[in-house]
């Protein structure tokens, strides 16, 4: 395999690794599939690599990192499979092919253990009351020139001496200080990320950050970079400078930050879709369960409703208090209702089967369902459909959506006014339903379909509305592969325009 090695990447190997001895090289193609390997693959591996898997398999952290972003890249302090620190250089080879370099780190990663061995000790000293002279104690932050931070669950403390270069950075701290750590560096925003899925594991052990640059008071820059460390049931942060940064390492971070911040993206998309199905679940069950015991005591206002011989043992107040209930019972059932469709169209519970159905009468039996509530405002209802238009709908589906345009009108439209249901059948069909209501400005109509209305408007006789109606019109007319426009002014009334191809 090293004989075959493009001059480029053999380059690469002997000018920015160290001393080739013990250093695993596995080629993969752009999928990430294990093309050839070469090197002590027992030290870093738990098996031997095998032609044609997939190189996360024998090491996770590679999952979806190939092809890299930019090449070379590289991953910095790696945990591999048989418990060593490694770095991981990822280096195109030749067109859709790459080599992949597995450094041991483990001896950096010591430096780290010994750094929390002394907090360790520090702290049993403590613990014990054992005196000391602090001046000959051994601080090994000072001597690393390391900040450490304590992370709480919602905030950081500083637990170190102030080592000089966060004096110059931020000269207002000192130890024991309590800072917003994403306020200070805000880099974090970024490895916090990394730092929490490390710190859920609840496993004793470190991270690294890669490098990001602050400004100091003399507007020089300064390299950083961070340990996450999980140590005891207690999180840390340790930050100190860097020296000798080049800008190949810099372009280096920024892609690894990208294919964070990706990562970063994917993981909250997933749990919001997750958070959003649930929600839509739960309105399902609940707005179903709620039926029956609605139906159930709208049942009785209506026995009492009808009932005239006990009606008259009431006084007017109680009799006036059980239309109330009766009013109110029927309005929470209609919402109730359009909240359970609701929620089923989100979640896609619902399944368009169309047959051929005469316009006429499915105009006729939505007229018969809004007769009453037309009649209670003395509207008149008009239509110019003929006989012999033929539609292509889910009879149910498209009943509810011409229900709830109908309702809507009737509730935007004062007494004596007028409803109207025009078809135009030229090019295509075009069912217009119009009414000679209150109307409404540009802004609302710009916005009605969209879904869920949190300020319902009242109607002209204080007619209450669940704000569901057109979300739910929007969606059963995008399943029929309809379009649904509206055009309306203050004061001169609306018209819904329903357009069939």
């Amino acid at each position: 395999m090293l004989r075959n090695l493009p001059h480029h990447t053999i380059k690469y190997l002997v000018d920015e690794l160290p001393p080739f001895t013990g250093i695993l090289l596995i080629k993969t193609n752009e999928q990430g599939n294990i093309i050839d390997f070469h090197g002590p693959h027992k030290k870093y591996l738990r098996s031997k690599p095998e032609i044609g898997k997939p190189i996360h398999e024998y090491v996770p952290a590679l999952f979806s990192m190939i092809p890299p972003t930019i090449s070379p890249m590289v991953l910095n302090r790696i945990q591999s499979n048989s418990n060593v620190y490694t770095d991981i250089h990822m280096v195109e080879s030749t067109q859709n092919e790459f080599i992949v370099f597995i450094v041991d780190q483990t001896h950096e990663v010591d430096s780290i253990r010994e750094i929390i061995q002394k907090i360790n000790e520090s702290n049993l000293n403590s613990d014990s009351n054992k005196s000391a002279d602090k001046n000959n104690d051994f601080n090994p932050f000072v001597v690393f020139d390391y900040l450490s931070l304590e992370i709480t669950e919602n905030e950081a403390i500083i637990k170190s001496e102030i080592p000089s270069w966060f004096g110059l950075l931020k000269p207002e701290y000192s130890k024991n200080d309590r800072i917003d750590i994403s306020d200070v560096f805000p880099y974090f925003e970024v490895f916090n990320f990394e730092a929490n899925n490390f710190w859920e594991k609840k496993k004793n052990g470190k991270i690294k950050s890669g490098i990001w640059t602050e400004t100091i008071s003399n507007s020089e820059d300064m390299y950083l970079t961070a340990y996450a460390i999980y140590y005891d049931n207690k999180r840390f942060i340790l930050i100190k400078p860097e020296e000798n940064i080049n800008k190949e390492q810099l372009d280096l971070q920024l892609a690894r930050e990208q294919k964070l911040a990706y990562e970063k993206l994917k993981k909250a998309e997933k749990k919001l879709k997750t958070l959003l199905e649930y929600k839509d679940k739960f309105v399902s069950i609940v707005s179903h369960d709620l039926r029956s015991p609605v139906a159930a005591v709208l049942g009785i206002a209506e026995m009492l409703v009808n009932d005239e011989e006990e009606l008259l043992k009431l006084n007017d107040f109680y009799v006036e208090m059980i239309h109330s209930i009766k009013d109110e019972m029927l309005r929470l059932l209609d919402y109730n209702d359009k909240l359970y469709h609701w929620s089923n169209l989100e979640l896609g519970n619902f399944e368009v089967v169309k047959r051929k159905e005469s316009l006429e009468k499915v105009i006729e039996t939505a007229r018969r369902t809004a007769s009453q509530k037309l009649l209670s405002k003395n509207i008149s209802f008009s239509t110019n459909i003929e006989d012999d238009v033929i539609i292509d709908i889910d009879i149910t589906l498209f009943l509810q959506v011409l229900n709830n345009l109908l309702s809507n009108a009737i509730k935007f439209t004062p007494e004596n006014g007028s409803i109207a249901i025009d078809v135009i059948n030229t090019k295509g069909l075009q069912i217009a339903i119009i009414d000679s209501g209150v109307g409404m400005p540009k802004k609302i109509c710009d916005n009605i379909f969209l879904g869920f209305a949190r300020n319902s408007s009242m109607g002209t006789h204080g007619e209450k509305g669940t704000g569901l109606g057109l979300g739910i019109v929007k969606k059963i007319v995008d399943a029929h592969g309809f379009t649904i426009n509206v055009e309306s002014e203050l004061g001169k009334g609306s018209r819904f325009i329903i357009d069939i191809p």
